[in-house]
């Protein structure tokens, strides 16, 4: 495994905008739902239930991060273009278990950097043209700008889709464009998914893509809707953006594409359930528990106990008068007239509407304050009733930065960051902030448990911290089997002036840390003591360590 060069501190936890996830204000939301659209929580096979043939026998289903990769460039002192793009990258073991659909990947990846870096460099070049132009009576410069969002849509053991959102401004133009990608995958072979595999006749679905366009914003009808869509269906179909989700097929029209700009992006979602003749069968509703990105203040209309009619769910901040901090005071869920508020000062709101593979209903809500403290708050919905289940403090979608060094230079073009989805709710994984011998974030898997708080998976938190520790004096620690990844009852005496690296902890009282050679070093087990200070192995902590580096 290569090694990682970490950030200092804290694997923090976004909130809010960990957003790779779901589409959120104003943005595209081909997962997201609006009180125009119905759709029903499909019953779902039991967990750990066989999978298809041909699929990985371990059921393990195609976890992934996105990865976040940044550019500017600056002309003297003025910044005169940005910008950022993502791209998809499966664990490694989801790599291990989905060989041929990691290569499909990996290949888009190499697609998605090659368009960007040529397209980035275009506004650069046309940035420093306008610059170079600018009269010196001109107000400030408009800076050039290019970003790839990944959205993701669905992920299971039949369908991994997700789609690009590609923003573009040129300096000097009178608004920027956007423009979207779709990629939809066989998970078990890493082919990609056509029309043809999905409808029975794509050629006739113009009619049919008419009666569902809505505009994303408002879920407003269009008028002339078959004529505005005769351009794609004369060219073959091959210009259509579209992406598989938990209840049908969703086509993205970006602003212009067939409308006037100011209608913005519009979508048209065909349900499996409620246009079943169009199918060929070979993809339907999922069969495994979903998560879905909600945006806060808008109702999502779900059907949640699968009798035929929607229920209205919404996520909102409440506020209380005199409580100027902070932008909230407690979250309100609410369940047609059936409301649940729990009391939690925060600046930011981002819920998920979480149903489980057994057909269970859960909001998650991770809320962010200060210091983009972060928490999560669970909510059951039973019986169509929200209430609150439980909270987990210091704790949201798990990220983290990659910062490059080249001969001690940081390279901003070749570091990344990281942020993992929730979009899978037999596991996704969250960061927490830890204290133990130094602040950092621990990231680890969990699942949605039997009373619907996160149930981790794993004993242990992975660390990513750039933080190096140099031993002050002898001390004794037991050993840890980098094979086996189990402490071996051994103990081992560690010279004064070892340096060491965070590896993984209980978040309790074991940290393990290992020797700077990741790849063929030495791991130790320290048990840490908190209280009035922190002891590590019965030393003091600034007895034993130096290079500890703890954060507010």
């Amino acid at each position: 495994m290569k090694k990682r060069i970490a950030a200092v501190l804290l694997t923090t936890v976004i909130t809010g905008v960990l957003c790779g996830c779901g589409a959120g204000a104003g943005e595209p939301a081909a997962q997201e739902e609006t009180a125009q659209t119905q759709n029903t929580v499909q019953p779902a096979q039991a967990q750990g239930e066989s999978a298809q043939d041909g699929e990985p026998q371990s059921g393990v289903r195609p976890v992934f991060v996105l990865r976040n990769h940044s550019r500017m460039a600056e002309q003297g002192l003025t910044l005169i273009a940005s910008g950022f793009y993502d791209t998809v990258r499966l664990t490694e073991e989801a790599a291990i278990d989905y060989p041929e659909l990691n290569k499909a990947i990996e290949a888009e990846n190499d697609r998605i950097k090659e368009e960007y870096e040529k397209t980035f460099t275009e506004v650069k070049e046309a940035a420093e043209s306008a610059l170079a132009n600018k009269r010196e009576d001109t107000e400030e410069f408009p800076q050039g700008n290019v970003e790839g969002k990944i959205v993701p849509v669905r992920c299971d053991r039949s369908v991994l889709s997700f789609y690009d959102v590609t923003s573009l401004y040129y300096p000097g133009a009178a608004h920027g464009s956007v423009g979207y990608t779709g990629y939809n995958y066989r998970p078990e072979n890493g082919e990609q998914i056509t029309l043809a595999d999905v409808f029975k006749d794509p050629a006739a679905l113009k009619p049919v893509v008419a009666k569902y366009l809505r505009a994303q914003a408002d879920g407003s009808t269009l008028d002339d809707a078959e004529d505005m869509l005769q351009y794609y269906f004369d060219e073959g179909l091959d210009d259509l953006k579209w992406v598989i989700d938990q209840e049908g097929v969703t086509f993205l029209f970006a602003p212009s594409d067939i409308a006037p700009y100011a209608m913005g992006t519009l979508e048209s979602r065909i349900p499996f359930d409620e246009e079943a003749a169009l199918f060929t069968g070979n993809f339907g509703p999922s069969e495994d528990g979903f998560v879905r990105s909600m945006s806060p203040f808008t109702e999502m209309n779900i059907d949640l106990d699968g009798d035929g009619s929607g229920e209205k769910l919404s996520v909102t901040g409440t506020y209380k008068e005199g409580n100027e901090i902070y932008e909230y005071s407690g979250i309100r869920v609410s369940v047609g007239d059936q409301v649940c508020e729990t009391e939690l000062n925060c600046f930011s709101i981002q819920p998920y509407f979480v149903h489980t593979g057994d057909g269970r209903n859960y909001v998650y809500v991770i809320t962010g304050t200060d210091s983009d403290y972060p928490e999560l708050s669970v909510f059951e919905i039973g019986d169509k009733v929200p209430a609150s289940v439980g909270k987990m403090g210091g704790t949201g979608l798990a990220s983290a930065f990659y910062p490059a060094y080249v001969d001690g230079e940081y390279k901003p073009d070749e570091s990344y960051s990281e942020r993992y989805c929730l979009i899978d709710p037999s596991k996704f994984a969250l960061g927490t902030r830890m204290q133990l011998m130094s602040s950092y974030g621990g990231r680890r898997f969990y699942e949605v448990g039997e009373d619907g708080m996160p149930a981790p998976l794993t004993d242990y938190y992975e660390i990513e911290a750039n933080i190096t520790l140099t031993s002050l004096v002898p001390l004794k620690a037991e050993t840890v089997d980098l094979v086996t990844q189990e402490p071996t009852g051994e103990e081992k005496e560690i010279p004064a002036g070892t340096k060491l690296r965070f590896w993984r902890t209980n978040g309790v009282d074991i940290v393990d840390l290992r020797t700077e050679d990741m790849e063929a070093g030495e791991a130790f087990r320290f048990k840490v003591e908190t209280g009035d200070g922190q002891t590590v192995n019965g030393v003091k902590l600034e007895e034993a360590f130096e290079g500890t580096m703890f954060g507010g």
